[in-house]
């Protein structure tokens, strides 16, 4: 099958699959594609460096958008393969992936049903209040740790209940059997970047990418390698300290690369990896992404929230005072949606922004 050309604001088909030109899989035509590049120049005499671009994947379409979109194209199109009527996932309350599938599932006319990783009686705001206005089955565990074997033998007895009523399940887990889907979505990302880079007529020195299971930063290492894209990866981590995300990344992509018979591996070398903006912990704003989170509001009307975009937009900020990134350098920024999560921690802001 010849791919068609990308085309903005294409309306999808719902149960179509076009194969990628990069990676030869199957994906689902839902993600509105290619999302916009937009320089701020505001934020970027603020940051520090000479050109500051915005890589909109916010704007990507359906379920408010966001970086999940991409993977789940190529995600859902293996399940319908597969005869998927249900999508049985898990991950925590908040998840801006569950709350994507969700989305897929509701525009798609499948069921879904999300085992997710809270106390029952959890209040019904940010993701979760999605997750259930699009339609999705919420069940909770009180599971703390995502790679617990636990949690998958949960998902397969929730699966077993679905095939007992004619409604073929199919598991999906950005952790664990869905990963190198995940890896695929990002790295077909390498050739519309590719045409970014020549519209603004320049290749950008660093993409920075906020990570918190590293697939996107995965993928994209792969994608430019496969694509020759010369432009350095700087992961901006909110959850894992550096050396362990670097590990978890580097396996992931390989293992993708190999189950998907691509001919290039990932080395630990081929990114960096800032660590410094955690904060208190994962899914916790801290005072520098609250902070980063008022500056691109204010200078540029961007909308980022303060547990992952304003995590990542503070990590650039320490990759150039600690010279990762060069004030005379370009830079690319993801912006990754997750807008759900600034309302989530409104209060965090106080009663009134000074």
């Amino acid at each position: 099958m010849t791919p068609p050309e990308p085309q903005a604001n294409m309306e999808p088909d719902m149960r179509a699959t076009v194969v990628d030109a990069l990676t030869g899989l199957d994906r689902v035509n839902l993600a509105r594609l290619p999302t916009p590049i937009e320089a701020v120049p505001r934020l970027a005499g603020r940051i520090g460096v000479r050109r500051l671009w915005i890589k909109r994947e916010d704007m990507s379409g359906y379920a408010l958008g966001g970086n999940k979109l991409r993977q789940i194209d190529f995600i859902v199109a293996e399940a319908l393969k597969k005869g998927a009527a249900t999508l049985v996932a898990t991950a925590g309350s908040q998840s801006n992936f569950c709350r994507s599938l969700a989305g897929a599932a509701a525009r798609l006319g499948l069921g879904c049903h999300l085992h997710l990783r809270a106390k029952t009686g959890t209040k019904m705001v940010g993701n979760l209040l999605l997750d259930e206005l699009f339609g999705a089955t919420i069940t909770f565990t009180d599971r703390t740790d995502p790679w617990d074997p636990a949690i998958a033998a949960e998902l397969a007895d929730i699966a077993r209940r679905y095939e007992g009523r004619n409604t073929r399940p199919e598991i999906v887990q950005l952790t664990g059997v869905s990963a190198s889907l995940g890896v695929a979505g990002w790295a077909s990302a390498a050739p519309e970047l590719a045409a970014d880079f020549r519209t603004i007529s320049e290749t950008p020195d660093h993409m920075i990418v906020t990570s918190g299971s590293g697939l996107t930063l995965a993928g994209l290492a792969l994608g430019f390698a496969r694509s020759g894209l010369k432009t350095r990866l700087v992961g901006i981590s909110a959850q894992q300290p550096a050396d362990r995300l670097r590990q978890w990344i580097v396996e992931t992509a390989n293992q993708a690369a190999s189950d998907l018979d691509w001919d290039c591996r990932l080395r630990s070398t081929d990114f960096d990896i800032v660590d410094s903006t955690i904060g208190p912990g994962y899914g916790l704003p801290s005072a520098q992404s609250l902070e980063m989170v008022r500056l691109a509001g204010r200078t540029e009307g961007l909308v980022l929230d303060p547990i992952y975009t304003g995590k990542g937009l503070a990590g650039l900020c320490n990759a150039v005072r600690s010279g990762v990134v060069d004030k005379s350098a370009s830079v690319v920024f993801l912006h990754s949606g997750g807008a759900p999560g600034l309302f989530m921690h409104a209060s965090a802001f106080g009663s009134h922004a000074a």
